[in-house]
């Protein structure tokens, strides 16, 4: 089998490892990109490259025509918009990329286009406008009100508002949205979508603990609500495929769900779906690299905990 390309490995050594295991088994190798040399996956990948600049994507390209690279796996928002649009170069080369279409890329990439999404579709969501903080009648009706990048991610630069006056505070760089603060337990629904467009399984985790925007503790749990929520979403995606990670709060007094933002990849507390039997990285294997129908899973473990610590690692960079 074609060796796979891990990008933007950081400190994600829990989906390293998952990856890394996925490989071994089939007789490849793990390969590991990112935009700095010093991050801690470098350990545990068989090979790794920092590549960052203009040409990041063409340099991209010719490490996996370098390296027969197979299948390429994002992992991080900022370089979904980049690998969409060179798509085809990496067919041509016969290069897989865990991908959804362009549409739905752009659907979730854009915070705005997910709320226009989701409206448009019936699905429930928070009120969401462009964040203007002239607009005080318009955004004054949203409050409390929580402001924070249209195309961010990773709970980066976003503020809270309680009131007016605390609007021309908020400084931002790029555009933003405002949106209306959801109600209840904050979830992660993890789905994944087969080539032929059928969501295979929908996994709900309750996010417990998060920093930075990734869970440090979460449980799965079967919450119907959410998980028919998830699958309806996924299968309404323009060529959604692969995974997909909702985000979402639901109120458990209402009985009341709430869509925040989609996630067209994996995300930082996939290691927990995977070993709760979402195993979508064997699955993504298994459809790009090795042509197989894959059956939809039901049978998933509910009630598994992860919690996530902080470790060390200890080498002598070439300073």
């Amino acid at each position: 089998m074609r060796n796979i390309l891990l990008l933007s490995t950081g400190s994600k050594v829990g989906l390293t490892r998952i990856v890394k295991r996925a490989c071994h088994k089939r007789g490849a190798t793990l390969h590991g990109i990112d935009r700095d040399s010093s991050v801690p996956t470098t350990h545990f990948v068989d090979a790794f490259q920092a590549i960052k600049g203009e040409n990041w994507l063409h340099s991209v390209l010719d490490y996996c025509r370098n390296h027969n690279i197979g299948l390429v796996i994002p992992t991080r928002h900022s370089d979904l918009s980049t690998l969409i649009r060179g798509i085809r170069q990496f067919s041509d080369t016969g290069i897989r990329v865990a991908l959804s279409s362009p549409e739905t890329i752009d659907i979730c990439i854009n915070k705005i286009s997910t709320h226009d999404f989701l409206v448009k579709n019936g699905y429930p969501t928070p009120n969401t406008l462009p964040f203007i903080p002239e607009n005080t009648s318009e955004l004054g009706s949203l409050l409390p009100l929580v402001v924070k990048p249209a195309r961010g991610s990773g709970s980066r630069d976003i503020h809270i508002v309680e009131s007016l006056p605390e609007l021309p505070s908020v400084h931002q760089s790029g555009s933003h949205i405002a949106q209306s603060i959801a109600k209840g337990y904050e979830y992660t629904i993890n789905v994944y979508v087969s080539r032929n467009g059928k969501c295979l399984c929908s996994i709900p985790h309750r996010r417990v603990v998060v920093d930075g925007g990734e869970s440090v503790q979460a449980i799965t749990e079967k919450n119907p609500q959410l998980m028919a929520l998830g699958h309806s979403i996924a299968e309404a995606l323009p060529g959604a495929r692969g995974p997909l990670n909702i985000q979402a709060f639901f109120d458990p007094e209402t009985g009341e769900a709430q869509v925040i933002e989609i996630n067209p990849r994996l995300g930082g507390g996939f290691p927990l779906v995977d070993r709760a039997k979402g195993c979508f990285v064997e699955w993504l294997i298994q459809e790009l690299l090795e042509n197989k129908d894959l059956p939809p899973l039901s049978d998933w473990t509910s009630g598994l905990r992860m919690m996530r610590y902080r470790d060390a690692i200890f080498d002598f960079p070439n300073l």
